[in-house]
């Protein structure tokens, strides 16, 4: 099978990283794979050798430049479309799938758009209007959870919409490393992740014994560290910035906080729950109802209840059997979750057309 992957690039990121997946699994099972990559940025992902990339060279700068350089990649996209004339093809992103069901018009491909976004967001009207035209297009959606399915469908009235989670990236837990009393939170420090929420619990649990390291760097971060000298807590809170050993930080964390008030797909949390930690997350409105059984592999509180999230948190640091009871059940989402899993269904959506 001849299957088109579309793409802006591979720079890092949770949508380049799945992409990377499935091209690399795709090849692995005897497809032709063919990764179009709209820009000439690096790559941060490696790539399969059987894997035929091709770049297309959109550069951004400056409105005139940019304009045209839309128009070169628009046009050759639709030349590998008429040359190649692929079986499926899969693109990703909404800004991206628009562009990508419009350069196949009329060539009566079978086109699959993943939505990746949060399906709450509200997009500008033009974007928001090309989705509703083009998503009806194509031959299929691939929605990250039911939530959005539900809102893709609302918006686009396509009847092949499917909802497939991101794999998770396969996680390296040492063994010579002890759980510590350590609270893990990562994520990039912009407003939608709610890491103030979580400064403001952490001020308030019983055991002062216990850390909170928070993983990531974003605009936010002097606000956050003002915070936390602010609630007295700043010799206990660790802002590492980005770092590149985030399994050593999964390895020794014995419960992870996620207080984001906006997902599209929350891939920290999974990764957290596939290496082990206890995990306690607000219900936001998308992506953590679909990964946590409440009571069972984590737990669920409602969004900005500080005093629930709080009493769960207590609960959580003061019973070693519970968090082992939920580590039991979370690492489970490893074989759920897989790559060679999560691939499979992409390939069996993308090969369905109602």
């Amino acid at each position: 099978m001849k299957i088109f992957l579309v793409i802006p690039d591979l720079t890092q990121g949770g949508a380049e990283r799945v992409m990377s997946e499935l091209a690399n699994q795709f090849v692995k099972t005897g497809n032709d794979v063919y990764l179009i990559l709209l820009t000439d940025a690096k790559d941060f992902y490696q790539i399969d050798n059987k894997v035929v990339v091709h770049r297309l060279g959109f550069k951004n700068k400056g409105p005139i430049q940019k304009k045209l350089s839309e128009i070169k990649t628009f046009i050759r996209l639709r030349r590998l479309f008429i040359n190649y004339k692929p079986d499926s093809v899969l693109s990703f992103m909404d800004k991206y799938n628009v562009f990508t069901v419009l350069a196949s018009s009329f060539l009566g491909l079978n086109v699959f758009v993943s939505d990746r976004s949060n399906p709450k967001l509200i997009n500008s009207f033009i974007l928001q209007k090309l989705k509703r035209i083009t998503y009806n297009k194509a031959a299929g959606i691939i929605a990250q959870t039911d939530m959005a399915k539900q809102l893709l469908y609302e918006l686009t009235k396509n009847n092949n919409i499917h909802v497939i989670p991101n794999p998770v990236k396969n996680i390296e837990i040492s063994n010579v490393v002890e759980r510590e009393k350590l609270i893990l939170n990562v994520g990039r420090l912009v407003p939608e992740k709610g890491q103030c929420y979580l400064l403001s619990s952490f001020a308030k649990i019983r055991d002062t014994t216990w850390k909170l390291a928070i993983i990531g760097s974003g605009p936010l971060m002097d606000e956050l560290v003002y915070q936390a000298e602010c609630l007295g807590i700043a010799d206990r809170v660790i802002f590492t910035g980005a770092v590149e050993n985030i399994d050593e930080w999964y390895s020794r964390a014995s419960i992870f906080a996620f207080t984001s008030v906006s997902e599209g797909f929350p891939n920290a949390l999974i990764e957290a729950m596939a290496a082990g930690v206890a995990s306690i997350s607000f219900d936001c409105d998308a992506g953590p109802r679909d990964i946590i059984n409440n009571g069972i592999n984590g737990v669920l509180v409602p969004a900005r209840n500080l005093i629930e999230f709080t009493d769960n948190l207590n609960s959580l640091i003061a019973d070693e059997e519970l968090r082992k009871r939920l580590s039991k059940e979370a690492i489970k989402i490893n074989k759920s979750l897989s790559v060679e899993r999560i691939s499979q269904l992409y390939l069996e959506a993308i090969t369905t057309r109602i």
